[in-house]
């Protein structure tokens, strides 16, 4: 049985020491909880796949699954959708048992995850069943995702920047352009990345 592995990039380092340097309301904590229900919902999906995990690798776009097996296009969608759709049922039960903050913080992680932009779940989701289109259609499709995906991280980069030095203290909106800007330019220089789970 092959053991599994957690490799943690220097860019992941980086990017949580920023952040942890932002984090003036201190919801660091309450974010990596719902990270991690988030990361065991795409976990659990490869497994009912009829996949296996076979390492995790942390980086500045966040956690890369590395699956045993490609599965096919329709699972990887499902596998995709499964970390926000785990956070928005924490969420639901976390307002239910009166967890409001972790409540919010897994419905956050879960909307934005959502967002049909690469990295994101979403964007993977629209990736995949791209590739259920003939070849052509396809490539033409995940070039239409990719420059979208890059001119929306741009803008709301500059978006985040003015809300930043307009208000002195809200980085979250800089922080989460940041984060989509520089995984699409990591995508563009490696296509062979694009995806959370590979």
């Amino acid at each position: 049985m092959m053991r599994k592995k957690v490799e943690a990039a220097p860019s992941f380092y980086i990017f949580w020491a920023i952040f942890c340097l932002l984090d003036k309301e201190g919801v660091m904590p309450l974010f990596l909880c719902a990270a991690m229900i988030h990361e065991l919902g795409h976990a659990l999906a490869i497994y009912l796949c009829g996949g296996r995990l076979d390492g995790i690798q942390l980086c500045i776009t966040g956690a890369v699954l590395k699956q045993g097996k490609c599965l096919g296009y329709g699972a990887e969608c499902l596998i995709a959708l499964a970390g926000p759709a785990a956070g928005l049922g924490a969420a639901w039960i976390c307002t239910a048992v009166g967890f409001p903050m972790l409540a919010g913080a897994n419905l956050l992680l879960s909307l934005f995850n959502s967002l049909p932009l690469l990295p994101l779940d979403g964007g993977c989701a629209i990736q995949s069943l791209l590739g259920m289109l003939p070849s052509a259609a396809a490539e033409v499709g995940r070039k239409l995702l990719h420059a979208f995906s890059i001119v929306a991280a741009a803008a709301w980069t500059v978006f985040g920047t003015a809300l930043l030095a307009y208000t002195g203290q809200n980085a979250t909106a800089l922080v989460a352009g940041a984060f989509l800007l520089s995984a699409n330019l990591m995508l563009l220089r490696n296509p062979v990345k694009y995806g959370m789970i590979k």
